[in-house]
């Protein structure tokens, strides 16, 4: 029988070997798989970059687990999800970036569809064409977080990187000028036009430009701006000038701007500076005059080619410009009166021994001076191709007296009548002098001097020729105190004045004969003539331009 301390030792030992069959070696591969799993979540959740989304109007080309984001080419994300908005007006488009983006996440960041796009000056996106279409981003580095953007229709023009100033222009319209239209100073393009809006009255266009770094700097306080859009063209007393900035310009507009040595060297322009665009380069290179003097010209014959800003000249020296012009008409009288404004600028001559003044009042002794001399203003043309007009100033010789005459409070400056006008009125007292002439009367007188000397001149001569004849036969010597050698010359003379007559009566004064043929027609000739001169003076007036052009 065995003893009690035997039966305990192998109760122990058995309980202990079943203690240590309990720990199975299957269990360390399950172990191990979790612990290697939880490393990776762990990893995973660690290095997970952040969620965000983006709003577009549309998405085209961007499908759920394809489509990337990617900045600079490199890919940085990746579209997890794509679907509309509540109200279908949108394409929500869900992202996960990597996390070193997270800090570039901010309301400044950028995102838009990268499509392949041609534009006046660049071909982009080409590589869309094979691998379909991807989210750009532009990063911008801020403490601001941010996960819900709204996405761009177009890629923007300009990097949040990129060195330079910003400008503001102001234009009556914008013309062709798009987002994206280049700036050029010098025919190098150094900036871009970023934007355009209405001002706060909607009357004027405002321009968003950058320029580039360093060539910010060369924009100054007096820098000009002008529109280089499409082709300038001039035609003048040099030829035709035509100029273009670039076939970039042509086709999608194009702003130049230059420092003027007319100007004083200004101060560099701060950021965000308001200039004014002007229409050409001739725009811009005017000069700003403080000082106006304005007065009223009446011309009595159509104005037709005159416009509101055509020049005012002195022998040929732009002094101002046409400011307005007017129809009015009086009821008592029934007559029309066009009175035309003019501006004229005395800071663009200098009047020796005058004493300056500093207001925009006219003096009038210096006035009256030149008005006694001759000064007179006359409509001219200034381009015989467009028919143009403008209002020149001179003195001329043996013209009226005129008064100083004050209307509306400014003075009137007397004129002369057109050179048109004046040609006109030559043409009309030749006309007037012609119909004058009496020619029905002198065909009369003619005609009756071809019967005169048909019915009686003629046969007198031939009775006389007889006569003689009859004579030479009677008398050998002498015949009524005639000696034989007169009478045979008298005869001859005779003879050669009646042939002479005949003559003249066949080929010169019988309706029948060319010359009396020539002499109707040319009668005729001048009468058409006289009707044409009329209706030519006439259309000049209307169309001076047809000198060049023609009909």
């Amino acid at each position: 029988m065995p003893k009690s301390n035997d039966i305990k030792n192998h109760a122990k030992e058995a309980i202990w070997t079943s203690k240590k069959k309990r720990f199975s070696t299957v269990w360390i591969v399950p172990i191990v798989a979790l612990l290697i799993g939880a490393t990776l979540i762990f990893k995973a959740i660690s290095e997970k970059g952040p969620e965000i989304r983006i709003i577009f109007k549309s998405a085209a080309g961007i499908q759920a687990g394809k489509s990337v984001v990617k900045y600079k080419d490199i890919e940085v994300g990746k579209v997890t999800d794509v679907k509309f908005s509540n109200d279908l007006k949108s394409v929500i488009v869900t992202a996960e970036l990597k996390k070193y983006m997270s800090v570039y996440l901010n309301s400044k960041t950028q995102f838009w569809v990268v499509h392949a796009r041609l534009s006046a000056d660049a071909v982009e996106g080409l590589d869309t064409l094979l691998s379909g279409a991807y989210i750009g981003m532009e990063p911008h580095l801020g403490s601001d977080k941010v996960k819900e953007f709204i996405g761009l229709k177009e890629p923007p023009l300009i990097s949040n990187r990129e060195k330079g100033k910003h400008f503001i222009l102001e234009a009556d319209d914008k013309g062709s000028i798009q987002a994206g239209s280049p700036i050029y100073y010098k025919k190098i393009k150094v900036g871009l036009v970023t934007s355009y809006k209405l001002d706060k009255d909607n009357n004027r266009v405002l321009l968003n430009i950058f320029i580039k770094a360093p060539y910010d700097k060369l924009v100054t306080t007096t820098t000009r701006f002008w529109d280089t859009s499409g082709i300038y063209a001039s035609i003048g007393a040099e030829g035709v000038e035509i100029r273009t900035e670039s076939l970039t310009a042509i086709l999608s507009g194009g702003i130049a701007f230059g420092n003027f040595e007319e100007f004083q060297k200004g101060k560099t322009a701060p950021q965000n500076k308001h200039f004014i665009l002007f229409r050409s380069i001739k725009e811009a290179k005017a000069i700003n005059y403080k000082r106006k003097l304005y007065f009223w010209v009446y011309f009595q014959h159509s104005i037709r080619g005159l416009k509101i800003g055509a020049p005012v000249e002195f022998r040929g020296v732009k002094i101002g410009e046409v400011v307005n012009f007017m129809l009015i008409g009086n009821a008592d009288s029934a007559e029309f009166e066009i009175p035309i404004l003019i501006r004229i600028e005395p800071e663009r001559f200098t009047i020796i021994g005058e004493t300056k003044s500093k207001d925009d009042s006219v003096n009038p002794k210096v006035f009256a001076k030149l008005v006694k001399k001759g000064l007179r203003a006359q409509l001219q043309s200034s381009s015989l191709i467009t028919g143009d007009l403008l209002v020149n100033l001179d003195f001329y010789d043996n013209v009226p007296e005129a008064k100083l005459i004050k209307k509306n409070g400014l003075y009137v400056m007397p004129t002369v009548p057109a050179i048109i006008e004046t040609l006109k009125s030559d043409i009309q007292t030749l006309l007037t002098r012609l119909s004058k002439i009496p020619f029905e009367q002198i065909g009369e007188d003619i005609s009756d001097s071809v019967k005169l000397i048909k019915t009686q001149t003629i046969p007198s001569i031939n009775s006389a020729i007889k006569s003689v004849d009859s004579l030479l036969k009677e008398s050998n010597n002498t015949v009524s105190g005639f000696n034989k050698s007169t009478l045979p010359k008298l005869n001859k003379t005779l003879k050669e004045t009646a042939k002479a007559l005949e003559s003249l009566q066949k080929n010169y004064l019988d309706r029948d004969s060319q010359a009396s043929k020539q002499l109707i027609r040319l009668l005729e000739e001048a009468t058409r003539a006289t009707r044409s001169i009329k209706n030519l003076t006439d259309y000049l007036e209307r169309h001076p331009e047809s000198l060049i052009r023609g009909k």
